[in-house]
Formats: C-alpha cells, structure tokens, sequence
C-alpha cells in the first residue's frame, strides 16, 4: 500500500494521540472519512492497535500508578481467577503477569480515593493475594 499523504498526517496524529473529534477539526474532514483511512491503515499494518484516552473532568485530580502483587498460590487457575476478579474493576487499565518476586503489575488510574479504595476494599480482600505494594506515579516524561 503507497501511503499518501492524508495517511501520514493521521499516522502521525493516531501516535500523538489526537482523538478523532479533534482530528475533524484540525484537518476539516468528516469522521466517516477518519475511520476509513483508519481501517485501510490497520488492515495493512501500519496500525497495531490504538491508545484511548478518556476525557477526564478537569476539575478532579487523577492519578495513575503500579500496584505489584503477590499470590500465595500460582497456579494457572489461580492466575485466571485473579485476572476475572480484576478484569471489570473501572480503575484497572492493564495487568502484566511478571517474574521475580512479584507475579503481577497492575496499571491503574483513577482519583486518588478510588485507587486507594480499590486497594484496600477490593485487592487486600482477594483470596489468593499475599502481599501488595503501590507505586504512585509522580512525574510522566514521554519520551
């Protein structure tokens, strides 16, 4: 596929991570023809996937951090239940099944109170968790 340059410019917004609304504004098309030059750009690999951003109210504070976890048994089957209880949870982003001390790396983001609660009311009182760390984030420099 010769890409042209319509393609490049949304390649290159789709990687800024610019949402569609925005798009149709700056480059003046409509959204239909966004999607379509989208799905030609997936179809033909030049798109892996796509990050979405959630509008968030300005007038709260959010937060994302890392949450380490430890499970007393690791058995597939332990594994899955774990990412069942999680998966529906607003506040968990990813999970990242890791080696080391540690057997998974939760991505979460939310107001602070939400994760905190999430930690304390929900994680600590998951059967199969041994041990919970959380890591904060405290300064974002993309690179």
């Amino acid at each position: 596929m010769k890409l042209k340059e319509l393609d490049v410019e949304l390649l290159d917004l789709f990687k800024k991570g610019v949402n569609v609304k925005d798009i149709t504004k700056k480059l003046n098309i409509p959204q239909s023809t966004i999607y379509y030059h989208y799905n030609k750009l997936k179809k033909n690999g030049f798109i892996k996937g796509l990050k979405v951003e959630i509008y968030y109210d300005e007038s709260k504070t959010y937060e994302k951090a890392f949450i380490l976890v430890s499970l007393n048994s690791v058995h597939t089957t332990d594994f899955e239940k774990f990412f069942q209880d999680l998966k529906e949870d607003k506040v968990v982003k990813e999970i990242f099944e890791v080696s080391g001390d540690w057997d998974f790396i939760l991505s979460v983001s939310g107001q602070k109170g939400e994760i905190i609660n999430f930690v304390h009311e929900k994680l600590q009182n998951l059967q199969n968790v041994k041990k919970i760390q959380s890591i904060f984030i405290m300064r974002h420099v993309e690179i």
